[in-house]
């Protein structure tokens, strides 16, 4: 099979087709939750959403295609967040009120404690969610390097572009780990996170617009 064949996804047109597909997302989250990635499988995927393996294959090449499917969703309402904050010209907060402000919308997002507990999981397993993250990587750093350079970074746009993507990283790997751990172990995690990110804003910012 090829890559183009066990990555495609039929994008649904009608509501009750639309549900169908809904559920069988579903059902690899519950089935993830269950018994993780080395279970699952396009068989158990149909018989948990209640849907036949026909119908499955119809809108998703295989596994690995609902998994793109549900990243992508993932990273859509993320990306979301983020776009509501392109004019920062009307923005009139300080930096930490902002950072505290995103970080309460991405964690509103419905699918964000899933999304850093399971999928955040598979990233470096799965080369078509390793792509899919590289490309998301890339426009959070191009925002947080916009909104550095907007709170008064004087650094070129390669060296603060790069620390943007550090900054991401960081923040991400964070969450990521906070995802899999019990909850007050979690809040250690984010506690000692927001700590390091300002220290790392400390390393690009002039210290009046902190």
């Amino acid at each position: 099979m090829t890559e183009d064949n066990l990555l495609f996804y039929r994008e649904p047109r009608q509501a009750r087709s639309r549900q169908m597909v809904e559920r069988l997302l579903n059902a690899t989250l519950v089935l993830l939750e269950r018994s993780g990635i080395a279970e699952l499988s396009t068989n158990h995927i149909a018989q948990e959403a209640g849907v036949d393996i026909a119908s499955l294959y119809r809108y998703f090449g295989s596994k690995e295609a609902i998994l793109c499917v549900l990243t992508n969703n993932w990273i859509a309402k993320v990306q979301a967040v983020y776009a509501r904050y392109a004019d920062l010209n009307n923005l009139d907060l300080p930096l930490v009120a902002m950072l505290r402000q995103v970080n309460a919308e991405l964690s509103a997002i419905p699918d964000t404690e899933w999304g850093y507990r399971l999928l955040a999981s598979l990233m470096e397993s799965l080369p078509c969610l390793r792509e899919l993250e590289k490309a998301h990587e890339l426009v959070t750093a191009r925002f947080w390097a916009q909104v550095f350079r907007h709170y008064g970074a004087h650094w070129d746009d390669e060296k603060l572009l790069t620390f943007a993507r550090m900054f991401y990283v960081e923040v991400d790997s964070a969450l990521s780990l906070a995802g899999r751990l019990p909850p007050q172990q979690a809040r250690h995690i984010l506690r000692w996170q927001r700590s390091q990110a300002i220290h790392l804003l400390r390393l690009c910012l002039p210290k009046k617009r902190r």
